[in-house]
């Protein structure tokens, strides 16, 4: 048997607006997929995926026929809240499957491979979440063209003051799809050119205030972009109604991936001085809420 296991991921900021070129900030979690695969007379496991990964694996290597296996998908990441759930599942599948056909690969060429199963389930996606979910840590991420993608693993930890203050808050799986989220929004892009700019210095000022330890400065990031967010549309009343109280509890929170129109939009980011504020809020809500542990390591072989 072989076994490979690929982290979820978050958005710290810059989804959405990095499918039109502009830089995204995202962390690996410590949340992850587990994919394992062994030799069986007949295939077991998720047809679904299979339909579209295998497709892909005998184009890139010219294979006619994939011998039968079992494959077993074990994970820990909330499926469409944001979390990355279908590139990690996705990278871990590719991983095994070149792995039992003994094809050499690095994580390289499984990023690549994983964008092609993403584009499959998202239509257009940034790549974003499979390269953060593949090589870990804190990463920048930045795709200007379809020749000139910047993936850039960042060296330094959150630190500690910073790190154990963060909470996700689980609102629900959206009605609505990431792919349909992101073509919402494409529609209408053109007049959203000047918040996309905005989002990219946002961007760009959170990487500072993070590795500085820049709490009020974090707070103030975070919901200068959540309002860009909202301005797109991709964030539903009810949740909105969340975030003003978290912010009004001198808190602050974004979504985490597609977002949504109508009620869910999948997690919450949340962060406060005092963790223990957010926590209360999510309580008195009713919605499930975690502490996750940002900038674990990406794929990894598990045998």
């Amino acid at each position: 048997m072989i076994k490979i296991s690929v982290p979820g991921k978050i958005h710290l900021l810059g989804e959405h607006t990095v499918v039109y070129g502009k830089p995204a900030l995202l962390a690996a979690i410590d949340l992850k997929a587990t994919v394992s695969i062994s030799s069986a007379k007949n295939f077991t496991g998720n047809s679904v995926l299979k339909k579209a990964i295998e497709p892909i694996i005998k184009e890139k290597f010219n294979l006619k026929k994939i011998p039968s296996y079992k494959l077993k998908i074990d994970s820990q990441i909330p499926v469409g809240c944001g979390l990355g759930s279908s590139a990690a599942v996705s990278a871990a599948y590719i991983a095994v499957l070149l792995s039992f056909l003994k094809i050499k690969w690095d994580p390289g060429l499984v990023n690549k491979l994983t964008y092609e199963a993403e584009k499959v389930f998202h239509g257009n996606p940034s790549g974003g979440d499979n390269s953060t979910v593949i090589f870990g840590g804190l990463v920048w991420f930045r795709k200007e063209s379809p020749d000139l993608t910047t993936i850039q693993p960042l060296t330094f930890t959150i630190p500690k003051k910073i790190a154990k203050n963060f909470v996700l808050i689980n609102t629900g799986k959206p009605k609505e799809t990431t792919k349909e989220m992101v073509e919402m929004v494409a529609k209408q892009c053109v007049k959203f050119k000047k918040i996309f700019n905005m989002q990219e210095e946002l961007v760009k000022e959170l990487l500072p205030a993070i590795r500085e330890g820049n709490e009020n400065q974090l707070i103030q990031i975070i919901k200068a972009g959540e309002k860009n967010l909202e301005v797109i549309g991709v964030v539903s009343p009810s949740v909105k109604s969340i975030i003003r109280k978290i912010e009004n509890a001198g808190g602050a929170a974004k979504i985490c991936g597609g977002g949504g129109k109508t009620k869910a939009i999948g997690v919450l980011l949340t962060y406060h001085k005092d963790r223990k504020t957010l926590e209360k809020i999510a309580k008195s809500l009713k919605f499930p809420f975690f502490r996750v542990t940002l900038g674990i390591k990406g794929l990894r072989n598990e045998n």
